[in-house]
């Protein structure tokens, strides 16, 4: 997998948020974490990226996992971008939604190609697996971009004395048009 040029531009501007948010990101784009592991690489030498664990005691009774605590790891680990925490994180990721029975559907549906298919509307998750293998996903480059420039609005909403809420808003939506701008090549 190719790393992107927003990625490299964040990892050269010292931008610990944006590298986080699209690392963070990486890992349920791909389960297999292998985009994670080149970002890693990537950034290696980036000053303030690791953060000291916090302490915080995650849930190891795997019963309790599920996406809501999925969700809230993946926010948690922007504020605390832990090791521990990225690898509890990729393991309650593995367990949700598991490398083996992707690739088992992959090859399923390769070996029936051939054979006259009835109707079968995908998943969404199966959708989006598909589309990110052909290389036609682009959402979470998108959702990338207004997380942050949500939270870049927020920030200066709070600095300007303004409602945050709005300034999210604001943001979120400039961010995610940057984004858009910057996936399509600036056009």
């Amino acid at each position: 997998m190719a790393l992107t040029n927003a990625f490299y531009e964040a990892v050269n501007n010292g931008n610990v948020l944006g590298v986080r948010i699209m690392m963070k990101d990486s890992l349920l784009v791909d389960p297999s974490f292998k985009e994670f592991k080149e970002m890693e690489k990537a950034a290696d030498l980036m000053q303030g990226l690791y953060d000291a664990h916090d302490g915080y005691k995650f849930i190891e009774d795997k019963s309790k996992w599920n996406d809501e605590y999925m969700s809230r790891l993946r926010v948690q680990v922007i504020r605390n971008f832990s090791h521990e925490r990225l690898d509890h994180l990729k393991e309650v990721i593995q367990y949700l939604y598991p490398i083996e029975s992707i690739v088992k559907e992959e090859s399923v549906s390769q070996a029936s190609a051939d054979r006259p298919k009835k109707s079968k509307k995908l998943s969404y998750e199966e959708q989006k697996y598909l589309d990110q293998q052909e290389g036609r996903y682009i959402g979470s480059k998108i959702a990338a971009g207004a997380v942050a420039g949500a939270v870049i609005g927020g920030v200066v909403a709070t600095v300007a004395d303004i409602a945050v809420i709005g300034g999210t808003a604001v943001g979120a939506a400039i961010g995610g048009v940057v984004t858009y701008a910057i996936v399509n090549g600036g056009h």
